[in-house]
């Protein structure tokens, strides 16, 4: 009987790193041996068995959902009459449907699947052993000198080589390295010995990728995530922060060009007339039309209106939202995420006293700078970080009703 649960418990989580090692996978199975059918399903299907086995799990469970079930529910049920809302492009509804909600799927699994703290931290584990791949190759085209994608060059800046390893946007590449980077070093500050110096090593070889993304949106996501928990933690350590951001700033050329450059007249005046502030304003623009609900799932901003109606990326998350769903979707989306924020700081300030207190820190951290990131970028549209978030948020929710493991949440030492 023993062997027979242990066997069940294996075949669990054998399942579960598949989904862990998405980027890899995924890479492998588009570019390098790409399968007909099993290379564009097998995450679909992945999360289908994963969430099945969630679902067999929520039976049996006493968990709830305090204050995230009301938004949570709502933006789904708003999702389903969008389907609706505009029956002669019913199957783009359903394809924008997808995109958005799919992924979304990955919450159920980290809020049920997990039974202790113990198998949480061995997951969080291996998704930041898979950042630091991910990253390592990152840093290794840097030292190489691979051109960067014509697509993410800017002609008017001396930047010839930015980081975006496998998953071929510099700026996706360092939306998962500032998810990825803070929960490192929450690890690096909850470990004792020898192992907190592999975690800050991993905390910094993923910082390294960070900044050779180049990615500006990533830098100052993860600055505002880090600064505003900082806040709560240690206020002195916000002062430390930022005066290392400062020199940072004032020290490191290609830092300070990008910096500068954001604020140049030459950058306001490209960005005006085809760059983000355009596709910013022609989404609001879009809303205006249809102020309330928007042009419906699918129909502006992202992957799937592109393909159908040869729009553009709009580089903003938020202000895909807004033109695709209106005021009343943006609302219930934001209404979610502050949620998420409110849930995690709440049950951070549970561990207090423990030195698990550390490696949360790093979860809020992380869901935080992607939630900052989505302002200037459309991460969600991105399948691996759309459902390595929710299952970060899921997996960080769920700690209130996960056994406590005495190796790594015991009380703090004075």
């Amino acid at each position: 009987m023993f062997m027979k649960e242990q066997s069940i418990l294996y075949n669990r989580f054998t399942w579960l790193y598949f989904l862990l090692f998405f980027p890899i996978i995924d890479y492998i199975l588009r570019n390098i041996i790409p399968i007909p059918v099993v290379s564009s399903l097998w995450d679909e299907g992945l999360l289908l068995l994963l969430v099945g086995i969630s679902l067999v799990k929520l039976l049996g469970a006493k968990r709830t959902l305090p204050s995230m079930k009301t938004p949570l529910v709502s933006f789904l049920v708003l999702g389903i009459g969008f389907l609706v809302l505009d029956m002669k492009y019913f199957w783009v509804n359903v394809e924008g449907f997808r995109a958005i909600y799919q992924y979304m799927a990955a919450f159920l699994i980290g809020f049920y699947f997990f039974d202790s703290q113990k198998e949480a931290q061995k997951t969080i584990r291996i998704l930041l052993i898979v950042a630091a791949i991910v990253g390592a190759y990152g840093l290794l085209q840097v030292v190489m000198k691979v051109p960067t994608p014509e697509a993410w060059a800017d002609t008017s800046e001396n930047i010839t080589t930015r980081a975006f390893s496998i998953v071929q946007s510099p700026n996706i590449l360092g939306s998962f390295m500032a998810l990825m980077s803070p929960i490192a070093f929450g690890f690096a500050f909850a470990e004792q010995g020898k192992k907190r110096w592999f975690w800050v090593f991993l905390g910094f070889l993923m910082l390294g990728t960070l900044m050779f993304t180049y990615s500006r949106g990533a830098w100052l996501a993860l600055a505002g995530a880090v600064g505003l928990i900082s806040v709560f933690l240690n206020r002195k350590l916000l002062i430390t922060l930022l005066i290392v951001a400062v020199l940072t700033a004032a020290f490191v050329p290609p830092v300070t060009s990008r910096i500068n450059h954001l604020f140049s007249d030459e950058y306001l005046e490209k960005s005006s007339k085809d760059g983000r502030i355009a596709r910013w304003l022609g989404a609001y623009d879009v809303m205006r039309v249809q102020p309330f609900y928007g042009v419906g799932l699918g129909h502006y901003g992202g992957a799937v209106g592109e393909r159908n109606f040869d729009t553009i990326y709009v580089d903003s998350y938020y202000f895909k939202t807004l033109a695709e769903m209106g005021i009343v979707g943006l609302g219930a989306f934001l209404w979610l995420m502050g949620t998420i924020v409110r849930n995690g700081y709440q049950i951070w300030k549970t561990q207090r006293r423990r030195r698990m207190f550390y490696m949360y820190a790093g979860l809020l951290t992380g869901i935080l700078a992607i939630v900052l990131h989505n302002a200037v970028e459309n991460i969600f549209e991105v399948p691996f970080m759309n459902t390595y978030f929710w299952l970060v948020v899921g997996l960080a929710l769920s700690f209130p009703y996960l056994e406590q493991d005495e190796s790594l949440g015991g009380a703090a030492k004075k």
